[in-house]
């Protein structure tokens, strides 16, 4: 593992108080399903389905077991529900995403109780994906750790003569004019893809973190609200702004996360808010393009980024292969695979035994924030809290649309978060 890998991964551990909820099963053994004619159902939400190298590693799962795996993606938007509804109806889930912070992971997960990945990793990010009953429910995808932020064509900044960084929101704004004087679109967003929009959310909340490490716990034991937070005002004002004065995609809400990185990567437009996994998409449209990274600016305080874990994947509790099961997931986690799999999916591997060869430049960007230590937790995972996704992408998009202001989006989005807390029972709520 090279010297930049290990501090990403030490100071990510350090800096998260990511306790997960994930799911597997113990042990490892045969394949017990070779020959069954019966695949191994593996469900996911609709954007992690696309991932270069995921459907290449399952082949070779399959050229080597036998088993036969059927990768179903469902909608983001609608992914929490519909998993559920899988599950509780006994629907032939074998592996699955999500659901991380669900009560009682017991009743629907398969425990792991023989990690055979436990040595492979650090172990603060380890440790950090124990439930809170003190049990391992899962076991960690190849996904690299992420981050959010702006991600952008640098040919196309500098052709307006953006040649800096924007460190402020208002140099930020001037700098998506100065795109836009150029007749090419500064930021595109996607909002057909409403899970996309929550990336600025994710962007916004390493800031918020950056101003009170303590957020998280705050707001999942209702000590706040998130209109009331410093900067909120200010950067929701921003995004409307941007969008009510054309310095978006005029097709704001039909827009998908496809046509997003085609159009950062053809130069079509400057920049896209999202997660560092954009990376891969992006150079996959345009190998030798020359993109780069910076956060979205902190308009109270001090700007920084969140990294977040890998993903997580379950294994159903009602599941008749289990075995096999685990013996797929511990298979993508092996370092070939992993390998495999960040070299079209950039990220930081959560494995000591995996080197990425040639790091994208612009994770080396990314890696700066990281030496300089602005750095902190993904909020969502920080915070272990049922976030209402759906109303919160319901109100981004009114809110880019142009039908409520800043005031509404903010009473919807406290609304729909008190609305979540009492649903869940949760102290305080």
């Amino acid at each position: 593992m090279s010297t930049k890998t290990a501090r990403i991964i030490a100071f990510t551990a350090a800096a998260s108080t990511l306790a997960i909820a994930l799911a597997g099963c113990s042990g490892s053994g045969s394949t017990s399903s070779e020959g069954s004619g019966k695949p191994l159902v593996y469900i996911v939400p609709s954007s992690w389905a696309n991932y270069e190298g995921l459907q290449e590693n399952i082949d070779a799962y399959t050229e080597k077991t036998g088993v036969e795996v059927e990768v179903q993606g469902v909608p983001d938007e609608q992914y929490d529900q519909n998993i559920r509804a899988k599950i509780a109806s006994g629907g032939g889930v074998d592996v699955f995403a999500g659901l991380n912070e669900e009560k009682d992971p017991g009743s629907f997960m398969t425990e792991i109780t023989k990690p055979a990945f436990q040595d492979r990793m650090p172990a603060s990010v380890f440790d950090s994906m124990m439930a809170a009953d003190g049990k391992l429910y899962g076991i960690p995808a190849a996904d690299g750790l992420s981050t959010f932020g702006i991600f952008y064509n640098k040919d196309v900044f500098e052709a307006a003569g953006i040649t800096d960084q924007p460190e402020t929101l208002d140099e930020l704004t001037a700098a998506f004019a100065a795109v836009k004087g150029t007749g090419v679109t500064p930021l595109f967003l996607s909002g057909k893809d409403g899970w996309t929009l929550l990336q600025h959310r994710n962007a916004v909340n390493a800031d918020f973190i950056g101003d009170n490490a303590d957020l998280p716990k705050e707001m999942a034991s209702n000590e706040g609200t998130w209109s009331e937070l410093s900067g909120f005002d200010e950067q929701y004002d921003a995004l409307a702004g941007w969008a009510k004065d054309g310095l978006t995609n005029a097709d704001v809400l039909t827009a998908s996360y496809e046509q997003a990185t085609a159009a950062v990567a053809e130069g079509t437009a400057g920049a896209i808010i999202n997660g560092s996994w954009v990376i891969g998409e992006i150079r996959g449209a345009n190998p030798e393009g020359n993109f780069g990274f910076f956060a979205l600016p902190n308009p109270s305080g001090a700007t920084q980024i969140a990294l977040s874990q890998p993903n997580i994947m379950h294994i159903a509790k009602d599941s008749t292969q289990k075995e096999a099961a685990q013996e797929l997931l511990e298979f993508l986690i092996e370092p070939a695979q992993v390998e495999n799999f960040l070299a079209s999916n950039p990220g930081v591997p959560a494995f000591t035994d995996v080197t990425v060869a040639e790091p994208d430049p612009v994770m080396d960007e990314i890696q700066v924030w990281v030496d300089e230590k602005k750095t902190g937790a993904a909020f969502d995972t920080a915070a272990r809290f049922p976030t209402p996704q759906d109303d919160i992408i319901a109100a981004y998009q009114e809110l880019l649309a142009g039908r409520i202001d800043v005031a509404e989006f903010g009473t919807r989005y406290d609304a729909a978060w008190q609305a979540a807390g009492k649903t869940a029972g949760l102290d305080g709520f």
